[in-house]
């Protein structure tokens, strides 16, 4: 096989590419691309972690000899990004690879293309649904913030589930302890279907959806075992889950006993400033007090570290109420929600859920943290150091309350 690339435009193939190669892996085929040269002149890359597969059509590429290759990723995607040169030669035959750039020449052994995974093909699948890249990529970002590492068992922490309903697509994920809906009106929806992915390969999607697909439609197909994502010139094949989904509409409830409005851009840049505080302490807690005299006063306290209160603004109603979160996951939400935020929460044991104003697209669903007595005392140790006067005997009753446990197993486990 002999190719004549202009390097810019190939690389762009290319890096979509290797975002898919398992470089880690005791199999030396996954740590390559696969080229492939027809007579015709058409160039297609391929690559496999053995879960999630991409085969991309190559542009830039003039065909002198055809044929194919399983050459080395990250040493070929090294050489073409750090060349000058954009008129390059690959020359490979049995034995060895050469990128010739002029005076430039590095010879480079290859992958014996035998061996390479066979690529699950689309042409059986069933058409699921037809979705713009950027709303995909979209909600994938917001609907997959809940998921976890991917080697947590139960094994549904590490996903997201795409489901078609109604006419909506949603992407949702959860790890035990909170969960995020993102759910868009899908005017091309051809079948009701749950498709559970692993979560790590789905956001790789999406950032490559976000960089370089934005403007195109994707196509989702499925077979009961893979599911495709088809862009023009380009598909990618994820390996179904086997695993259940919990029921998240059964954990969801619309208990509202104090509810919050604030922009999430005040907010944010406060938790931040707690977060220096709490993320030294091995869970992560801040204490909220929230009263509808329209102040939030949040404190975190690490005993080898110090103790930090910030009091901010906001529209609160309902009951006053003391309840702790996990900084890192409720920033998590505010993040995706960026703009005006609507923030409901069932009391000091029950769940907290973010949505955007006047919207339904993004739900964000955190279970509270239990408070520790600690916690609960830096709030009166802060104030005796502003007034140098002693907390009420009825407030120091208040501090004794418990909190809901961090990971109601019972409820969130729900099948």
């Amino acid at each position: 096989m002999k190719l004549e690339l202009r390097r810019q435009d190939f690389l762009k193939a290319w890096q979509i590419t290797e975002r898919f190669v398992a470089p880690r892996s005791t199999k030396d085929t996954v740590a390559g691309i696969l080229v492939t040269a027809s007579e015709s002149g058409q160039v297609t890359l391929e690559a496999t972690d053995l879960k999630t597969s991409v085969r991309c059509d190559a542009i830039g590429v003039n065909v002198i000899e055809p044929g194919f290759a399983v050459v080395p990723a990250d040493l070929l995607g090294s050489m073409l990004k750090k060349y000058v040169a954009d008129e390059l030669i690959l020359d490979v035959n049995s034995e060895r690879g050469l990128l010739n750039a002029g005076k430039s020449k590095t010879k480079f052994a290859i992958i014996a293309a035998e061996e390479f995974p066979k690529i699950p093909e689309s042409s059986a699948a069933e058409n699921i649904c037809e979705i713009l890249g950027a709303d995909l990529a979209r909600m994938i970002n917001d609907g997959g913030c809940a998921a976890s590492q991917p080697q947590d068992f139960p094994k549904y922490i590490g996903t997201c589930l795409f489901r078609t309903r109604d006419g909506y697509l949603k992407v949702i994920s959860t790890d035990g302890k909170r969960l995020a809906l993102s759910q868009m009106l899908c005017e091309q929806i051809n079948k009701d279907d749950d498709l559970l992915l692993p979560a790590q390969a789905i956001k790789e999607l999406g950032k490559t959806l976000s960089t370089s697909y934005a403007d195109k439609s994707v196509k989702i197909l499925a077979d009961g075992s893979t599911a495709w994502f088809n862009l023009e010139g380009v598909e990618f094949s994820i390996r179904l889950i086997e695993a259940t989904f919990p029921n998240y509409e059964r954990i969801l409830n619309n208990v509202k006993v104090t509810e919050m409005k604030i922009k999430s851009s005040d907010l944010i840049p406060v938790l931040e400033r707690i977060d220096i505080i709490a993320r030294t302490t091995p869970a992560h807690i801040m204490a909220m007090y929230l009263s509808p005299n329209g102040e939030v006063k949040i404190t975190a306290r690490a005993p080898e570290k110090g103790t930090t209160s910030e009091v901010i603004n906001a529209e609160i109603s309902g009951e006053n109420l003391q309840v702790g979160f996990n900084v890192g996951y409720f920033l998590d939400g505010l993040k995706i929600l960026s703009g005006d935020s609507n923030i409901e929460f069932s009391g000091d044991e029950g769940q907290a859920r973010m949505k955007r104003n006047n919207s339904d697209d993004f739900l964000y669903m955190l279970m509270p943290a239990r408070l520790s007595a600690q916690d609960r005392i830096a709030e009166d140790e802060m104030n005796k150091e502003e007034s140098s006067e002693d907390v009420p005997e009825s407030e120091n009753e208040n501090y004794e309350q418990q909190a809901a446990p961090e990971n109601p197993e019972g409820e969130n486990n729900q099948q």
